[in-house]
């Protein structure tokens, strides 16, 4: 609301402090002074100053200035004189104030002159000094005005505005006079204002657009008009915006382009008046005045519609109502207008479309025909009839008939019928003479066609019967009169039928023979059968067969009611027979007729008199005469046939006349007239149109009405007189224009011969033409289009006329190609606008210009119209065919991975380049690539969702759609997106329709969030199982395929870890159950923990969590716990409670690629099986339930633990000649040895049922376990046929359980499987990781490999492979040393070195080497490496040494006291020194030796058990006192210092030996790549071959005190060599000796065979043996035979194969000896040497060098033939490679760099060597 901050207070301090701000000169102001404002100094209040006003020169003026203490102590203070000698006071004397007083210095002040004073006062204080001003101005003049006026915010050209009054403050009157600038004003612009006084003006605010304004408004004022104040002006101008709607609706449905209400009221009775309401919404924060305007173009005549209030105002943010009302005054027609409703500055403008039809009464009688049939003359007939009323308004009608002249009486001629009711009417039939009557009477029914009532009966006299009229009768005649018979008497026809000339159709009526089609009558409408009697209309419906001259009889005034003029009426017999006239009046009555019964010839005439004979003055007379007219031939009924018989005709004639004297008034007529206006519908011209108006009586006399003629016959009104006697009379009003025009006509109605009672009936009407308002002035222009598409457009035509037009739009055959139009016809009401879309669809590009037209003509409201004349109105169509096409901003759409089951968004941009809007239709194409893709397409759900798959870009811009992908399944779809042109119909375009355009494709792969196990860590109690067996008791193989694998739905029904579950069992929706086995330990063992790496391998973060079933079940109440758990659940509880299992973490976040390590934990608290449920959650993915068992042994149990009770064995293929070994792994998980024997009875049934032929065969079924460790059971499986075998083997413990596994083998046929069956290096395709990922805590090493795979190898072969040792310390010193967990295993295994130590952040190589020996096996072994840090070793060394020398010291130590001279002869109950045997890493295991458990006897055993002490119990005092005494015991006891534990790393080996031709077969491409060891060979065939040596056990079992003798007898030799002084100087003089490098092998030896070689040569040969046997026992350079030196260079592994081997001479060692053997007979052969150039040999000797050569490369192949040879090739290549490994690993060269080529000289022998001239030798 515009508000004006008032003008402050009128004081001259504030009006000079705002002057002075402004730079104007100030001056007096006022007569009295004005106070100035207090102020407080140092605790006294004062006035700031003194002014005077008013003042006049030699007077003298005072005023006080009051001090008053408001401190709480007393002030004393001094005041000064003023400065001046106009101003005086008291004399100055120091004034003490105490708290709350105050005291009052008068200042006087003197004038002499009219000039400005100033001076001060000074007052002094101990807190210091202040003044006060003494001030007297001149009078000025001043003004009061405020500082700012804000009108707030106002519409755009709305008026705002706020008064306000100015003051003059001053002390002379003044003028002001305002100056504005902008749309702001203010009245009056000038003003007169005397002083003291105040103006009040009025400002305006009036914006023209809508933005903000700040004007200064600048108002002068004195008698001058020099001085000015400014007034800053504030307003925002806004556009209004009003919307409509109709009411009830709410704005906030309404849009922004809601302009237009619809305001239908429906169907409304004429007559009536209906209000409605629409509602004015003012979204604007301005108020909207506006104002409502009629939108014109309709006739004034057909304004049904009006709205009261045309103008207002809206306030800001609300709705208004305002009235509609609508009163129809014709009877059904649709009426439809337009009101404009238009803020103020014509800013916006909203419709209001009216629409509302009228509607009459529907009203019907229940019989359209009554027969009274045959009654005697004098009697009297009843019967009824309804008029029924079927709409909801009351209906008016009355029936034209004349009761009292009439045959036919109905009992109430006029009423009114209620909505929806019907009125019974009896009607009596009273004849009067013997003849057929018929006739048919007229209901009118006020705005309604006319009924029709067929009444008639025959009457019988005694001597006249004739014959009986029926209904067909009557049907049968009006078929004759469409056929032209009726004009024929009855006895013409009957003759023509009996010739033959006229026949009888089905329906009994008459018909020529000629007629192939006889007419039938013609339906002639209501209004026109009543209104055409030749009368009131100059047409007729049908050529009437007997005619009056006059219709109404009007004898006037008969003021004398003697001698009064008969009237004439003339009867015309137009038929071709003789006739009868029957008129029904009676002479006793008013109007009568003198003959009533005459005969008429044919074609003739006759003359009736009618008489008026009144019965009393001053009255009014009327009545309706009825005559009925009949062929003569029809009195008897033995003359007339059934099928001419025809109804008589009936002639009314009405009579009017009163008798009212000169000098008497006519009664005064009480009437109601329902309209005094009449409007008809339009009509073409020469049609017609139909009215009623009704009249009602509502006096008791009757009113006698005339109604004047229009002269030119255009308006006719039926009837035109008569006498109401009844209480409804209505008139039937009729149009009939000539020419296009509207017509008015005032038409007269007199009522009972009176002028004074005259009533105008205006009557409306008007002929129509054809016209219509084209849109755009019938130009019609379309917007560019693609070829082939169709662009459509709105084009409207409205109906300017008052008359309904039928409309049709033609076109040219060439236009009608590309141009369309629906719909092409139709009806427009009036004053209606229509809409009809165009469509325009170019075949080529180029421009088009076309011109269709539309073809208009009148409709009419009546279903008689004829249809006026045709109009054609031309349009120009003007369009564009053009190119068009649809890309996106990219072709490639990628949204990578996305989660099953939820979504993700891209928004696409399409592009439409070209200059025409293009309408589309998108089709998508997808593709899946991935496991069940036919399920993925059958499933009809392709994944991707377009926010819309057609809509419309225009040209050149674009448009933005969403792609939403919501993958059903781990797949990768692919989609094509395409697009197809429409037309605006939706319909595919011509162009477009046989081929999609390519658009953009897009790419999603559906993905489950996945996780996976890459790596496992055991420590605490299972520290010595590998990394293998860890793998195979986790299940983690299964875990990760089940990890792998898709979800199942009832998976998905919780996509996050939450609490479903009301039961403590864990709701199992998953199939995937798992076992995590922790295996077993002893009670009070280390926990078990296993570390588990956890990486995504996805692409998508994970959600993962461990849930207990605790962390499931829903929390209850207490009450609602029903304290009943079953086994299983209490089972659960114990181990919950306890916490024998733990997970560190329990759930977490995994970005893609990211690893999280999981600890599980296992404490052996509590002895027994423990079982948990555990649930891996993962969100959005899978869910696996994990069943953690862990096993708790009591110490003195003997436990092997079984993972499980099946075993499955690697497939054989059947056929084999030796079937490989395979190896079943048992663990002992107690803390004693155990003794193990398997039943081999089931492999002995399973041979016996295959033919005795062993298929399962176990080479070690007994056997013992150390505590903690595993022994591998080698089994053979040889199938027979290729099928599965099982067999359930009982496994044995001493003294424990018997557990049975079911062993299953599956052979095969190679044949048949081929490569589907691939020969495996191990027993099962684990996954198990090659390296290390997880570290745990204090592992200072790593190596390089933990599962080294040598493949699948030949027997008798060697196989390579390096690890390293790395130390990822940076400051400590390890040492490692390997172990091999059984001592077969070194048999095929060798290490070097076998230990070392490694300096920080450096890495030890260590060469591991299998070797291929007995038969083909299948080899899984587990290398220990012992890591210990040498830092923690040295300080343990430092802190054994201390305790060493204690105890040392302690032995040897003692102190003699007198005190207790026995102590010696005691023994001591407690020591100071304690030691404790070394345990090994794990708790209990023994420490890791090749050499194996030790075997201990049942005798052995016997020494460990002792008596048991007394049985008894300590009280609790007693425990607590002896805990005491062990405490201090402890802490005065130096306990041994324990080694620090090494550390272990596994390292698993996995290998396959074939058969070396199974091996060929098999694997022919890799055999070139071993190479086959045959010495290794040989001894393997030996040692097979020796039984004695095979029954020869590795090791003697022995009894303790056995091993005690061995072990002294060993003992006392091993002293007996420490104490001989020469065995310690050969031992130092041995280690001494250096290295020999093959030095001494230098000499070539030559051999040949006997038969080959010369005596001399042989001669040589054993001169050379003899040489090196001689050298044997030298003392020079030791040199060995060559035999010695084959068996020096072999592998480790190989010698310990011979030293278990005796030794025994093989082919190829006796061939060698043969060569080095000396021989008598062969005599040494003297070396040659090189012949020189020049020198010719003789031909002997010649020879003899040939012969060398070639004994020389004989004994060079025969060497190298030989297997030593090759066993000494291969290990220098060997130590050759690893020299280079270990000299890159030193860094003393890069063996990744470029190779250098170094170009040297050509070099050339002839040239570098001359003759010896050139010194040459």
């Amino acid at each position: 609301m515009p508000t004006a901050q008032p003008a402050r207070p009128v004081s001259y301090s504030a009006t000079l402090q705002r002057s002075s701000a402004k730079g104007e000169h100030t001056s007096p102001t006022g007569i009295s002074p004005t106070h100035p404002d207090k102020q407080l100094v140092n605790g006294i209040e004062l006035g700031q100053q003194i002014i005077y006003r008013g003042w006049e020169p030699g007077k003298e003026y005072t005023q006080n200035i009051v001090l008053k203490n408001v401190s709480v102590k007393s002030k004393k203070l001094k005041f000064s004189a003023p400065n001046t000698r106009f101003f005086s006071t008291l004399y100055p004397k120091p004034v003490t104030l105490s708290a709350g007083t105050s005291f009052t210095l008068p200042i006087t002040f003197r004038p002499l002159e009219k000039i400005r004073y100033d001076d001060a006062i000074a007052f002094t204080t101990p807190e210091g000094q202040f003044e006060v001003l003494l001030q007297a101005v001149l009078p000025r003049t001043v003004i009061s005005v405020p500082d700012t006026m804000d009108f707030q915010m106002c519409a755009a050209h709305d008026i705002s505005s706020v008064t306000f009054n100015v003051i003059n403050t001053g002390d002379l009157d003044t003028t002001v006079e305002w100056q504005t600038k902008g749309p702001f004003t203010i009245e009056p612009s000038d003003a007169f204002i005397k002083f003291r006084a105040s103006f009040q003006f009025t400002a305006t605010f009036r914006p023209e657009i809508a933005t903000v304004y700040e004007l200064d408004a600048v108002c002068r004022f004195d008698m001058e008009k020099k001085q000015a104040v400014t007034v800053t002006m504030k307003g925002i101008g806004k556009y209004p915006h009003l919307l409509v709607s109709t009411n009830g609706k709410p704005s906030s449905n309404l849009a922004r382009d809601d302009l237009e209400a619809v305001i239908n009221f429906g169907p409304m009775p004429v007559g009536s008046k209906n209000t409605k309401w629409v509602e004015l919404h003012n979204l604007s924060p301005v108020r909207a005045p506006f104002r409502v305007q009629h939108a014109g173009g309709i006739n004034y005549i057909d304004r049904v519609f009006g709205i009261p209030q045309q103008h207002g105002v809206v306030p800001a943010n609300s709705a208004m109502r305002i009235p509609i009302t609508f009163h129809p005054n014709t009877v059904n027609t649709t009426s439809i207008d337009y009101f404009h409703v238009t803020a103020i500055g014509d800013i916006s403008k909203s419709v209001i479309k009216c629409m509302g039809s009228s509607k009459g009464p529907v009203v019907e009688l229940s019989a359209t025909s009554i027969n009274f049939m045959q009654i005697d003359e004098g009697q009297t007939a009843a019967r009824t009839v309804d008029i029924i009323n079927n709409s909801n308004i009351d209906a008016v009608y009355q029936f034209v008939l004349d009761c009292e002249e009439s045959v036919f009486t109905i009992h109430q001629v006029s009423g009114v019928v209620k909505a929806e009711s019907r009125v019974t009417l009896p009607i009596r039939f009273t004849p009067c003479a013997p003849i057929n009557f018929y006739r048919r009477i007229t209901c009118l029914v006020h705005n309604q066609g006319p009924l029709y009532l067929d009444l008639m009966g025959t009457c019988h006299a005694e001597m006249m019967k004739p014959a009986v009229l029926l209904s067909k009768h009557v049907k049968r005649f009006h078929t004759h009169v469409a056929r032209g018979f009726s004009f024929y008497p009855p006895e013409q026809l009957n003759e023509l039928m009996q010739e033959k000339k006229l026949l009888v159709d089905e329906d009994g009526c008459l018909v020529t023979p000629q007629d192939e089609k006889a007419a039938i009558p013609v339906e002639v409408p209501p209004f026109e059968e009543y209104f055409n009697d030749g009368f009131h209309s100059d047409t007729i419906s049908s050529v009437p067969h007997v005619s009056a001259d006059i219709h109404v009889a009007d004898f006037g005034n008969c003021s004398s009611m003697r001698g009064i003029e008969e009237k004439t009426i003339n009867i015309t017999n137009h038929t071709r027979g003789k006739v009868l006239v029957q008129w029904t009046t009676r002479s006793d009555h008013v109007f009568n007729i003198q003959q009533p019964t005459l005969e008429i010839p044919p074609l003739k005439a006759c003359s009736f008199r009618v008489k008026f004979q009144p019965m009393a003055p001053n009255k009014l007379y009327g009545a309706e005469l009825e005559c009925f007219v009949y062929y003569k031939s029809l009195r008897d009924y033995r003359l007339v046939q059934d099928t001419t018989h025809c109804p008589p005709w009936c002639i009314t004639l009405t009579c009017t006349g009163h008798t009212f004297q000169p000098n008497n008034e006519t009664f005064l007529p009480q009437y109601l007239l329902d309209s005094p206006h009449v409007v008809f519908p339009a009509v073409n011209t020469k049609e017609s149109a139909y009215s009623t108006v009704l009249l009602t009586n509502t006096g008791t006399t009757p009113i006698m009405y005339d109604l004047t003629k229009d002269p030119d016959s255009t308006f006719s009104i039926k009837p035109a007189r008569g006498l109401l006697s009844s209480h409804h009379q209505i008139f039937v009003v009729r149009i009939i224009p000539d020419k296009v025009q509207t017509y008015k006509h005032d038409m007269t109605m007199r009522l009972n011969e009176n002028d004074k009672y005259d009533k105008t009936l205006t009557l409306f009407g008007s002929a129509e033409s054809p016209e219509v308002l084209l849109d755009c002035e019938g130009c019609m222009f379309f917007k560019p289009t693609c070829i082939g598409t169709a662009s459509n457009k709105t084009y409207t035509i409205k109906n300017i006329s008052r008359i309904p037009l039928r409309f049709e739009w033609r076109m040219k055959h060439t236009d009608a190609k590309h141009l369309k139009v629906h719909p092409d016809s139709g009806l427009v009401p009036p004053n209606e606008s229509q809409s009809q879309t165009w469509s325009f669809t170019p075949c080529e590009q180029g421009k088009f210009v076309m011109k269709p037209s539309l073809i208009v003509w009148g409709q009419g409201f009546g279903n008689n119209t004829s249809g006026g004349k045709k109009k054609e109105f031309p349009v120009r169509v003007v369009a564009e065919g053009a190119l068009g096409s649809i890309h996106a901003d990219q072709t490639y759409f990628e949204f990578g991975d996305v989660v099953v089951g939820s979504s993700t968004t891209k928004h696409i941009t399409l592009y439409n380049g070209s200059s025409c809007t293009l309408m589309y239709k998108l089709h998508v194409d997808v593709s899946v690539d991935g496991p069940h893709c036919e399920e993925s397409l059958r499933e009809n759900r392709p994944g991707l969702e377009l926010d819309s798959m057609s809509g419309t870009i225009p040209a050149r811009s674009k448009r933005q759609i969403i792609a939403t992908v919501r993958p059903v399944r781990r797949v990768t779809y692919q989609y094509t997106v395409s697009y197809q042109l429409l037309t605006p119909e939706g319909n595919v375009s011509d162009f477009a329709a046989h081929e999609l355009q390519h658009l953009f494709h897009i790419m999603t792969t559906g993905v489950y969030p996945s996780v996976a196990v890459t790596d496992a860590r055991c420590g605490g109690s299972l520290v010595s199982i590998s990394k293998k067996h860890l793998w195979s008791l986790f299940s983690l193989d299964s875990l990760n395929e089940c990890l792998d694998s898709d979800p199942s739905a009832e998976e998905l029904m919780y996509n996050t870890a939450t609490r479903h579950s009301h039961r403590r069992r864990i709701s199992v929706y998953t199939r995937a159950v798992l076992d995590f086995n922790f295996s077993a330990a002893p009670l009070g063992s280390e926990p078990c923990t296993v570390s588990l790496m956890f990486e995504n391998t996805g692409t998508v973060a994970t959600e993962w969590a461990f849930l207990f079933p605790c962390d499931l079940q829903l929390e209850l109440e207490y009450w609602a716990e029903t304290g009943e758990f079953d086994k299983d659940e209490l089972h659960e509880m114990k181990v919950m409670d306890n916490k024998l299992f733990a997970i560190s973490p329990k759930k977490g976040m995994l970005q893609p690629g990211t690893t999280q390590t999981v600890t599980f934990t296992y404490h052996h608290t509590m002895a027994g099986t423990d079982r948990l449920p555990v649930l891996l959650k993962i969100a959005k993915g899978r869910e696996i339930l994990l069943n953690f068992i862990g096993v708790t042994v009591e110490p003195d149990r003997r436990y092997i633990h079984f993972p499980s009770n099946k075993h499955m064995f690697t497939p054989v293929p059947v056929g084999e000649k030796t079937s490989p070994k395979q190896v079943y792994e048992l663990y002992n998980g107690g803390a004693v040895p155990v003794q193990y024997e398997l039943d081999l009875t089931p492999l002995d049934i399973i041979e016996k049922e295959n033919y005795d032929q062993p298929i399962f065969e176990c080479l070690n079924p007994m056997g013992e376990i150390a505590p903690g460790r595993s022994v591998s059971i080698e089994w053979r499986f040889s199938p027979l046929e290729a099928k599965t075998y099982m067999v359930d083997v009982p496994i044995r413990v001493h003294k424990g359980d018997t557990a049975i596994i079911t062993f299953t083998g599956v052979g095969y046929d190679r044949r048949i499987m081929g490569n589907t069956m691939p020969l495996n290096e191990t027993q099962d395709l684990s996954g198990v990781p090659s390296v290390q990922s997880i570290a745990l805590p204090g592992q200072l090493s790593q190596l390089s490999l933990e599962r080294v795979s040598f493949g699948n190898m030949p027997l008798f072969s060697q196989a390579r492979r390096m690890v390293f040792v790395i130390n990822r310390s940076k400051t400590r010193p390890i040492s490692f040393h390997w172990h091999v967990t059984s001592q077969a295993d070194s048999k095929v295994l060798s290490i070097s070195p076998v230990r070392g130590i490694v300096p920080p952040d450096g890495s030890s190589m260590c060469r591991i080497t299998f070797v291929a020996n007995g038969v083909p096996s299948f080899y899984d072994l587990d290398l220990i490496c012992e890591v210990m840090d040498e830092y923690e070793v040295g300080v343990y060394r430092k802190q054994l040494n201390a305790w060493e020398a204690e105890l040392e010291r302690q032995q040897v130590e003692f102190t003699i006291t007198e005190d207790d001279l026995d102590a010696d002869k005691r023994i001591p109950s407690a020591v100071d020194i304690v030691i404790r045997e070394d345990r090994p890493p794990s708790g209990r295991v023994a420490p890791l030796d090749i050499a194996g458990p030790k075997t201990v006897s049942a005798e052995g055993e016997l020494t460990r058990y002792k008596t048991l002490p007394p049985i008894t119990v300590p009280s609790a005092d007693e425990e607590l006192a002896m805990a005491k005494v062990e405490q201090l015991k402890n802490k005065a006891l130096w306990a041994k210092p324990t080694p620090p534990r090494p550390f272990l790393l596994h390292v698993g080996l996995t290998a396959r030996t074939h058969d070396i031709a199974q091996f060929q077969e098999n694997f022919s491409l890799d055999y070139p790549h071993y190479y086959i060891d045959r010495a290794l060979s040989e001894r393997s065939r030996r040692s097979t071959s020796s039984p004695a040596q095979q029954s020869s056990p590795e090791s003697i079992d022995c009894v303790l005190a056995e091993s005690h003798i061995v072990s002294n007898c060993l003992t006392n030799v091993l002293r007996g060599l420490l104490d001989d002084s020469y065995f310690v100087d050969a031992v130092k003089k041995v280690m001494k000796e250096p290295v020999p490098y093959f030095a001494q092998y230098s000499t070539r030896v030559k051999s040949a065979t006997s038969s080959e070689v010369a005596p001399e040569e042989s001669a040589e040969r054993a001169q050379a043996a003899e040489e090196i046997e001689s050298s044997r026992d030298g003392e020079g350079t030791p040199q060995t035979e060559p035999v010695d030196v084959l068996v020096a260079l072999k592998s480790p592994e190989v010698r310990l194969m011979e030293n278990n081997t005796p030794r025994s001479t093989t082919s190829s060692e006796q061939e060698l000896a043969a060569i080095h053997t000396p021989n008598s007979t062969r005599k040494p052969t003297p070396v040659s040497s090189p012949t020189p150039i020049g020198v010719q040999l003789s031909p002997k000797a010649q020879q003899r060098e040939l012969a060398l050569e070639v004994e020389k490369q004989k004994e060079q192949q025969t060497l190298k033939k030989l297997p030593e040879f090759g066993n000494i090739a291969e290990s220098i290549l060997e130590n050759t490679v690893l020299n280079i490994m270990n000299e890159a690993l030193g860094g003393e060269y890069n063996i990744t760099a470029r190779r250098r080529f170094i170009a040297l000289p050509k070099y050339d022998p002839v040239s570098m060597c001359t003759p010896k001239k050139n010194g040459c030798k």
